[in-house]
């Protein structure tokens, strides 16, 4: 399958993942599993998880497959790989430690780095 192709199928599965975790609290019904104070998926999360998981997994494959195909200088790709971390580890902290909205700022910081990364791929596919 065209590397494009594979891109726009990984989005659409992490799409429909977003969007299922996204349904009212009202639908979903109690928890399952228990990460924290107010923290832990219900069922419904768990099948937008399904979803999600190998749609953003696989798109990180395509990205960190041909990311020597983007060209990026050292400082450039020293800088992607802080920001991705940093994200990752504000996202995880304010679950387990409950640091309130911080997870809005570290999902941001990813998101906006695959978003740059995707595009790199993109052009060069």
């Amino acid at each position: 399958m065209p590397v494009r192709r594979q891109i726009v199928v990984a989005l659409l599965l992490v799409v429909c993942g977003i969007g299922v975790l996204a349904l009212p609290a009202g639908l979903e019904g109690p928890q399952v599993i228990r990460f924290g104070p107010g923290h832990g998926p219900s069922l419904l999360d768990l099948a937008g998880i399904v979803l999600l998981t190998p749609g953003g997994l696989w798109l990180l494959y395509l990205i960190f497959s041909r990311l020597a195909a983007a060209r990026l200088p050292g400082g450039a790709l020293f800088g992607v790989g802080a920001g991705f971390g940093l994200g990752l580890g504000l996202t995880i902290a304010s679950v387990f430690a409950d640091f309130a909205a911080w997870w809005i700022i570290g999902l941001s910081l990813v998101t906006l780095i695959e978003f740059f990364l995707i595009a790199g791929v993109w052009r060069r596919a």
